[in-house]
């Protein structure tokens, strides 16, 4: 039962942070399609909104260790 826990722990901010980064990206193209003058500014934001959503896949590994080690 622990090793379902420590998986799912991870697994669920894991598929969001996916999800999200799918999401940036397509917004990302979308934007630089629509206005491609502008594509320095959409790909540093891009790069920027990325890496907060793979904080929270770091976030949760740390918390799905913290939680198996106690």
């Amino acid at each position: 039962m622990e090793s379902l826990a420590f998986s799912l722990a991870y697994a669920i901010p894991a598929f969001g942070a996916a999800i999200g980064v799918g999401l940036i990206g397509f917004a990302g193209l979308s934007a630089a399609g629509r206005n491609p003058e502008k594509i320095g500014d959409i790909r540093t934001l891009m790069v920027l909104a990325i890496s907060f959503t793979d904080a929270l896949a770091i976030i949760g590994i740390i918390v799905a260790i913290l939680s198996k080690v106690m």
